[in-house]
Formats: C-alpha cells, sequence, structure tokens
C-alpha cells in the first residue's frame, strides 16, 4: 500500500452540507474505503486548507479515482501528494503519543541551501526533530511529499501554540527551510463542535425583579439548600464572622472544582448576601439546553450566561448588576480544577472589582472533587468545609496583574487548613 496526503478546502457548498449533517465527514471517509483506500489519519485544520488526511492506497490509479470523484461534487477543493516515510516512527508510537499534547501539522520547503545540506548528510533531518524536542514538541510522523510547494509533512505534538509558533521562527532562522505550522483538530471533537447547538447569551431581563426574587427565596430551599445538607455531611463553614453586616455589592470568587460548587457557596453566605448575589454561568453548559431548564437557572439560582473568551462585553451584565447593588459569584479560574488544586486565574474577576470599585470574598471549597467528581451528574455524600474570607479591597492597585495576583495570594493564604479554626455550620 502506498500512503498519501491529502489537503482539502471546502467551498462555500461544501461547508452548509457539513454544517447541517456533521456526520457527512464519516461517510466520505467510508465512501474512500469503498473505493480501494484507506484513512489512516485525519485532522481539520486552522489556515489555508480545512483538512488533512493520511490515506493508504493500493496505487496512483485508485488515489486518482478518489480525488477526481470527491472532487466533482463541487463540496471541496483537493490537493492530493504522493508521500514516503521520512522516518522510523512505529505505529505504536503513533498511538501512544502524549495525550495531553496538541496536534500541529507543519508543511516544509526546503530552501536551496537545505537540499544542499540534506544531500550531503542525510542525517541532517534527524537533526531537525531533535530541535524540535528541545523547543518542546515531539514529532510523531514524518512524510517526504512528492509535489512542488512542499518536501516534507510532519505532525507534531506541541503544549500551546506559542510553542509551535517558536518552531516555526527559530527552524526556519537556520536558512534551509521554510515552515508553516498549522494547528490541527482531531476529527471526533471537530464533529462534535459541529453537533453545539446554539446557546443563549442574554440574561432573563426578569430575573431580579421583586417577583422571581420572592420566588427564589421560597423556593431554594426546595430546589438546593435541602440537597446540599443531604450531601454534604458534615458540612463546615469557617469564617462567618468576618462578613457580618456586609451586605453589597461585592465580588464573590471560589475555587472550582464540581458543578455542585454553587449550591454550597450560596448556602454557606450569609442571607443578606445571598439573597442578592447571581451566578456567572457558562452559557455553553448551562445555556444551551431546553428553554424550561434555562428558566430553572435563572430563577432558583440566579445564574446568567456568560461566554467563555467573551472578552469585555461579557462583562457588561455583571457590571450592571454590581451597579444596582447585587453582588455577583464568579469562578476565576475559569473552569473546574482536575486535581483540586488552584488554577491561575483569569483577569476577568479583578476588571470588575477594580472598575465596580467593590470588594472581593474570596470563598475555598474543600472536599467537593470528592462529591461531584468530573465527568459525574449525581453528587454523593461526603464532607464539606467552606471557608469564607474577609472582604478584600483593590484601592491603590495600580495594575490589572497585580490585582489578580493578589487574590490568587488571597485563596491560596485561604486554602491552607491552618487559616482559621474549624466551626459547625
Amino acid at each position: 500500500m502506498g500512503t498519501y496526503i491529502m489537503l482539502s478546502r471546502l467551498t462555500d457548498e461544501g461547508r452548509r452540507t457539513l454544517k447541517e449533517r456533521p456526520e457527512r465527514l464519516q461517510e466520505v471517509n467510508g465512501e474512500i474505503e469503498q473505493m480501494g483506500a484507506r484513512v489512516t489519519r485525519q485532522f481539520a485544520l486552522l489556515g489555508e486548507y480545512d483538512f488533512i488526511s493520511v490515506i493508504e492506497a493500493p496505487d496512483n490509479q485508485t488515489i486518482t479515482n478518489i480525488s477526481v470523484d470527491l472532487s466533482s461534487r463541487g463540496t471541496v477543493q483537493l490537493k492530493t501528494l504522493a508521500a514516503i516515510p521520512a522516518d522510523t516512527t512505529s505505529q505504536r508510537h503513533l498511538v501512544d503519543a502524549v495525550r495531553h499534547l496538541s496536534t500541529f501539522v507543519v508543511f516544509t520547503k526546503m530552501t536551496g541551501a537545505g537540499r544542499k545540506s540534506l544531500h550531503s548528510d542525510p542525517g541532517r533531518l534527524s537533526e531537525v526533530d531533535a530541535g524540535i524536542g528541545k523547543l518542546g514538541a515531539r514529532v510523531v510522523q514524518h512524510y517526504r511529499v512528492l509535489g512542488d510547494d512542499h518536501d516534507f509533512i510532519t505532525f507534531a505534538e506541541a503544549p500551546d501554540n506559542e510553542t509551535a509558533a517558536r518552531i516555526s521562527t527559530e527552524i526556519s532562522s537556520l536558512g534551509t527551510v521554510r515552515l508553516e505550522v498549522h494547528p490541527a483538530i482531531p476529527l471526533d471533537r471537530f464533529s462534535a463542535l459541529l453537533r453545539i447547538k446554539s446557546y443563549r447569551t442574554e440574561p432573563h431581563a426578569w430575573q431580579t425583579q421583586l417577583w422571581a426574587r420572592a420566588a427564589r427565596k421560597v423556593g431554594r430551599h426546595w430546589v438546593m439548600t435541602r440537597h446540599v445538607h443531604e450531601i454534604a455531611k458534615p458540612f463546615i463553614t469557617t469564617g462567618a464572622g468576618a462578613l457580618e453586616g456586609v451586605r453589597g455589592p461585592a465580588l464573590i470568587i471560589a475555587n472550582h472544582t464540581s458543578h455542585f460548587d454553587t449550591p454550597v457557596v450560596l448556602t454557606a453566605l450569609p442571607a443578606q448576601l445571598r439573597d442578592r448575589t447571581a451566578v456567572a454561568a457558562a452559557a455553553d453548559r448551562f445555556y444551551r439546553t431546553s428553554k424550561k431548564r434555562t428558566w430553572w437557572w435563572s430563577l432558583f439560582w440566579n445564574t446568567f450566561p456568560i461566554a467563555r473568551g467573551g472578552g469585555k462585553k461579557a462583562l457588561d451584565y455583571p457590571m450592571e448588576l454590581l451597579e444596582k447593588g447585587w453582588s455577583i459569584l464568579i469562578y476565576p479560574e475559569g473552569g473546574r480544577a482536575k486535581t483540586g488544586r488552584i488554577k491561575r486565574f483569569h483577569h476577568g474577576c479583578t476588571i470588575m472589582a477594580m472598575q465596580g470599585k467593590v470588594p472581593v470574598i474570596p470563598v475555598f471549597l474543600e472536599g467537593l472533587e470528592a462529591i461531584m467528581p468530573r465527568g459525574t451528574t449525581t453528587p454523593r455524600p461526603g464532607p464539606v468545609h467552606v471557608r469564607l474570607g474577609a472582604p478584600i479591597s483593590l484601592e491603590g492597585i495600580e495594575s490589572v496583574p497585580e490585582g489578580t495576583a493578589k487574590l490568587e495570594a488571597a485563596m491560596r493564604e485561604l486554602s491552607s487548613p491552618d487559616a482559621e479554626s474549624a466551626a459547625a455550620y
């Protein structure tokens, strides 16, 4: 079997088809197999091309028939290159490649100097691999391709875009190759992204109205508080004295380890804070379900949707709430921690606190990662300890990074078991 690299660029019609029927990707792969070939690796690309596929076919005629057949449909433009494995990487190595790294596809064009160097010393190719390794990445597979635009196509694993960019800059500076580095997305993840339903990004205007606040105060016991006391045994809180008389507005920040965190924080807060606290919730998770379900979150949990990575625009509504005297509960880590350790804080909470000129109340949660681990939907009983910290002022802080560092340090200090002696809630 010969190896071929197929570079695909969708037409407008192809993009519409894929949006309407994400399963079409796998259907095409099945059709390729029916024509006598097999797709061994495939990624969605961010760059000049939309997809890259490594295909095994018995001969040039077979791959030509496939290219002509797929191109004739008007949904995709193809460039197919014959490829020769340029290293001895085993198939087992491909499967066992570091799973937590991102995949990048590197298109390489040799310069005149590079061709002379490689001709006189073929071992220079392995030196490039070693150089990539020193920069923090790993070569997964090399292909020597037969074509005018590229000499090699390489699949590499790197921890982030910065590492990939450094590889491109430093290796290209040697003067022997010109590199193009394109981030790649595994096809199963790409298909999942296509299937994600649109989600609500606007808050429900009614949720701060008097009738909603009254319904929430009555209903929260049945939909939230009683479940917290049934699951969290024992439920211990410390530091409540530091919040006596604090009514808000304030920014309440907590470490994030499970989807049971919010009910626990709201239950632990003093009533004068809890009754006027709104909760920032990831729009792509809590507001992409049925309309009835989103009403439930907004009514009883008082959540509002916030887009991940939404920038300053995403802060407009919570800033408006702070101006109206509401407090905001937000998770500055941006997502749930996998190990229970505090992750680096994002700057959004600092920006809100500095612009709104409101204090920040840190809350550290302990035990929730065992109550409702990632990947589970039903909490299981266990001990929970909530440490409430004294309000922190960012007055006098000159920069957002400085403010974020201060808040993160306060949370880490609060996470210490010696932060304050325990007292039963």
